[in-house]
């Protein structure tokens, strides 16, 4: 519940609501730009301690929607994100759109042998799979517990105009 407190008094004439209508009118025009600030704002929120490579997407306008976030800009934050494995499906990732996007652990029945992985310099690594690590989902809940004080920041920064 966010509310602002502003107090107007005009004297009513043809003139005077002729310039109030004009006033309303500039207002309303700045919307977008306050839910643009919002949506960015809200998305640096979403920032803070997530994995490296992740890039903030920048506020743009869909419609009268503003929107705004982050992206992993490699797949092994995907999987590190929802976890694999039998390690894995022993502490999976919260997101119900998983189940949607068909997202299964230890997908080869390697169970508790594991599987060999390579590691990028020519070698390679054995594992059983990963916990779901959910920083995008933890960040997308900071996001969230944040917004209302961000969206009053925003509003209040604007009627002090």
């Amino acid at each position: 519940d966010i509310r602002a407190v502003h107090k107007e008094q005009r004297r009513l004439s043809i003139a005077s609501l002729e310039e109030w209508i004009k006033d309303l009118e500039i207002k309303q025009k700045r919307y977008p730009q306050i839910a643009l600030r919002i949506a960015d704002k809200s998305a640096d929120e979403m920032m803070k301690d997530v994995y490296p490579d992740t890039e903030k997407v920048s506020a743009k306008l869909e419609g009268n929607v503003a929107t705004a976030g982050i992206r992993n800009t490699q797949e092994k934050w995907t999987y590190h994100e929802y976890g694999t494995g039998i390690v894995g499906s022993q502490s999976p990732h919260v997101a119900e759109a998983l189940a949607s996007i068909g997202w299964k652990y230890d997908v080869n029945q390697h169970g508790e042998k594991g599987w060999f992985y390579p590691t990028g310099d020519g070698t390679f690594g054995w594992t059983k799979g990963q916990p779901a690590n959910k920083k995008f989902w933890q960040a997308l809940q900071r996001a969230e517990e944040a917004f209302p004080e961000i969206a009053r920041e925003e509003l209040l920064r604007e009627v002090g105009k």
